[in-house]
């Protein structure tokens, strides 16, 4: 699956916002539960590890990740605790796992408005 978004790093790793910005929600609907608006970036322990150098010259900037995606309907119940998340603290719904990341590029999003 290919996802796009702005990279946001956190102490513990990176997370994909919701682009545009405009559409990004506070709380998900009808509850009172925080909603992410992002996507927590999860490199594996496969061979893609990823590149500190440039995801930090990327970060706020919009990126094009494709990988594998992974939902909380996939993970295992925990008898009355639920099913958690991804990231730190299970707060993320959503996780992509990246075989490739890359910056999207200047003309590129001139033809988003083409």
């Amino acid at each position: 699956m290919t996802i796009e978004g702005i990279l946001q790093s956190q102490p513990e790793g990176y997370q994909l916002l919701h682009y545009p910005k405009a559409e990004r929600l506070a709380v998900a609907d009808g509850s009172n539960e925080p909603y992410q608006a992002a996507v927590w970036v999860g490199f594996g322990s496969g061979s893609l590890q990823p590149n500190s150098i440039a995801l930090t010259r990327w970060e706020g900037k919009r990126v094009r990740i494709q990988g594998f995606v992974r939902t909380i309907a996939s993970l295992p119940s925990f008898a009355g605790l639920g099913r958690g998340g991804f990231g730190p603290h299970g707060l993320w719904p959503i996780q992509i796992e990246p075989y490739s990341v890359q910056r999207v590029t200047a003309d590129e999003r001139r033809e988003d408005f083409a």
